[in-house]
Formats: structure tokens, sequence, C-alpha cells
């Protein structure tokens, strides 16, 4: 009899796991696979992918790169299995299926638990049915490296693998139904960012039919006003990911998901099944691997104290690691508007900011949105802005004044000047009712 059982072994699943061991609880952690212990973003997600982008900054020999990032992925996964064990948490490399709602069967062996946490994860989006169509983890195995590509989707991932593709001298396309990339973010940053991909000749089309034949011959990407064809060497589906529930055999614990496959939770991450929780990719939240700790942080939480969580996601920074990267914390001006709050808007220019320009990663802008004396949200495109809406977000969660924000002093040079130079000379715009 187990504490916990944890099934998979991404971000949610191993951060519980530590958790419940350092609480004393026993605990099995079953993985179908361990050569990709740690999940989708440790293995063939954000994790090589960043590699990738990184390393291509300075090389563009594809196979030099694998080999590099794939030797580190190798490295951060031996180290967090030894992680693992020395925690004492019992590894199980198996298949798992419910075969009631206090047991899993794996390996045709049943384990039983007090507690039981779904961190099930989740798999591309498959919208063409279209053999010649390969999956985003296709990137990791080029052969050869194509001279052009198709990258069906403009969200994250598509703007993410456009932009190393790019940068090792692929012709890259981008086609996107939706009218523009990266939907739904902050309209002016997203903006920013095309200008940019457009500098690198990354083409961008979008509010586009896409037809692609079964023989692999060319694909039709039809608008409103104009339709092409032409042959890629490669293309990739990156229309977003689907919950990884199917094989779990849910039904037998009575554990109750959506239309889409996502397992219902409630603020604590229990499903409506007592003692059994979910966490990560397959509850319908972000996909982030730091929100898949903190949720995993919360059903632990509840088992060992009873304490009931209160995630805020839309307080969470979220970061496009294309190159420039865009990010957003807090409220937009659409967020903002819809409630009613009236707000200020404070922008500078990564061209005022001195590392940026010797560094020549001078492109782009921070927008900070403030009310009340407090910064409420914020949006970003540039080459360095991860750790400045890191630290935004901190500012957000905090409630720290702005005349607090003005008054620190940031290292000079650094990017993150660009915080206190926005809201001391960046003030653009009255408060809204003003206009």
């Amino acid at each position: 009899m187990h504490d916990l059982i944890v099934i998979g072994s991404g971000p949610a699943g191993y951060t519980a796991a530590l958790l419940a061991a350092k609480a004393k609880m026993k605990t099995l952690l079953i993985e179908k696979n361990l050569n990709n212990l740690g999940g989708t973003c440790l293995n063939e997600g954000c994790i090589p992918l960043k590699g990738l982008l990184h390393h291509s900054l300075h090389c563009a020999d594809y196979e030099k790169i694998m080999s590099t990032v794939s030797k580190k992925i190798s490295g951060l996964r031996s180290g967090l299995k030894a992680r693992l064990e020395g925690a004492g948490v019992e590894i199980l490399e198996a298949q798992a299926k419910f075969a009631s709602a206090g047991e899993v069967e794996a390996k045709g062996n049943i384990y039983k638990a007090n507690n039981i946490l779904i961190c099930a994860g989740s798999s591309a989006r498959r919208v063409f049915k279209c053999g010649n169509i390969s999956s985003p983890e296709s990137i990791f195995a080029l052969n050869p490296v194509p001279k052009n590509a198709l990258i069906i989707g403009g969200g994250v991932i598509g703007c993410e693998y456009a932009s190393f593709l790019n940068n090792i001298g692929v012709d890259v396309t981008i086609a996107e139904a939706a009218p523009s990339i990266l939907y739904g973010m902050d309209e002016e940053a997203v903006r920013a960012l095309v200008r940019e991909f457009k500098k690198k000749k990354i083409k961008i089309m979008c509010g586009v039919g896409i037809t692609v034949p079964d023989d692999g011959g060319k694909v039709k990407i039809k608008s409103n006003e104009t339709e092409t064809e032409e042959q890629y060497d490669i293309i990739i589906e990156a229309t977003g990911r689907v919950p990884f529930t199917q094989e779990l055999g849910l039904e037998k614990a009575g554990i109750e998901t959506d239309p889409k496959g996502f397992i219902k939770v409630n603020a604590d991450m229990m499903t409506n099944v007592k003692g059994i929780y979910a966490a990560g990719d397959c509850i319908n939240t972000p996909m982030l691997a730091y929100t898949a700790y903190k949720e995993a942080e919360t059903a632990v939480d509840n088992m060992v104290t009873g304490k009931s969580g209160s995630l805020d996601y839309v307080r969470i920074p979220k970061l496009v690691f294309s190159m420039p990267q865009l990010g957003s914390a807090g409220f937009s001006e659409e967020d903002a508007r819809k409630n009613n709050i009236d707000y200020k808007i404070f922008k500078y220019f990564f061209k005022g900011i001195g590392k940026a320009v010797v560094e020549e990663s001078d492109a782009g802008f921070l927008k900070l949105l403030t009310a009340d004396d407090r910064v409420i949200g914020a949006s970003a495109v540039g080459y360095e802005i991860a750790d400045i809406m890191n630290e935004i977000g901190l500012i957000i969660n905090a409630g720290v004044s702005v005349e607090t924000i003005k008054s620190t002093m940031h290292i000079h040079p650094s990017y993150s000047e660009i915080i206190t130079e926005a809201l001391i000379f960046g003030e653009t715009a009255a408060t809204v009712s003003e206009r």
C-alpha cells in the first residue's frame, strides 16, 4: 500500500513525487517509458528546443547542434532519475491504467494507494490525417535538413520552431487559420514580432485554408484574396496539443472528463473521485511547465495538510521563445478594458537600453499597464525578456508600488533596466477615462 501513486513523470509528476517523498509519503512513480523520464518538456519540448535555439545562434550545423543538445538532455534525465531515487521515490516503468477508484494496474500487478495523482501529459494534436505531415517532434530527427518547410499553425510551438529552422538556413513559411499568429496575445507585440520575422525572411500567411495532398504533392494555401501551390520538403503540423488520457481506463475509476478529454479538477486539483487528483497538461489549464509545478504542489499540499488551493492563472507570466521572444504577464489591455479598469500605459524600446544595443539585440519594447499605483500587466517583444517577465510577474503578484519600482536600482548594463526606464520615461497614454 502506497501513500501516493503518480502516473506520469513530466514536470507535474516528478515535482509531486519529490514533494511527497519530502513529506515522508511512500510514493510510487509510474512512467511508461523511462527514456522519456521528465516528460515532453525535458525530452522533446521546452528544454531541448531552447537548447536548439541557443546553439543555432552560433552554429548552423544541425547534426552538431543536435549532438550537443542530446548529450545535455541525457545528462538532465539521468540527474532527475538519481534525484528521484535519492529521495526514496519508487520508479516503475509500465503503462498504468485504473482497475478501480483506488487501484492502478501496471505490468499485470495491482497497486493500491490512499492518493493517486494523474500527470499523463499531452500529445500533439493531429488535424491533418495525411501521412506526409510530421509532428513537431520531427524537428529532432531531420535527415536531411530540409531546404524549405511549411509550419501549419502560428501559435507558440509554430513560432518557436520557425525561429530555429530559420536559424539553420531553412526557408520557412507559417500558415495560420486565425487572423494573426499568436492570436489572442497583445496585438501590438504580435505586430512587432511579425515585422522581425519578415526581416528574417520568415513568410507568414494568416486567415488561410490549407489543403495537403496524400501523395506528398503541392500544398494549396488559400485566402480570400489569393491561392498558392507549393512543394515543401517538410510539413510540420503545430496546431496545439491534446490530453493523453485515452489509455488510462478513467471510466473504471469513474473519473470525469470534459468533451475534449481533459480531466476535470477543482481548485485542489482533485477530480470528482475523492483521493484522485490530476495536474499538468491533462487538465484544461495553460500547458506550461511552471503551472504544472504549482498544480502538483497544490495537489500534494492538499493531500498532506488538507489545505485548499487557489492558483491565479491570470497573473502567470507567459513567454514565446521565438527570436525575438514575445511575453506577457497579468492583465492585457483587453482584460483591463473588460474589467473597466482605468489604466495607464508606459512603453520603452530596447533601442534605449545600452546592453541591448551593443549586443545587437535591440529589437522590440516593453509595455507596462498600471492602475492605482501598481503594475497590473505587461507585454514585451525582445531577445532577452524571459527574466524580465519573471521579475514583472513577481512585481504584479507582490503588489509592489510604482514608486518603489522606480526607486529600485537595476544592474547596469542589463536588459531589466527597461522596467524602471519604462516607468520613469515611458508614459504614452492618459487614463482610459481621459481618452
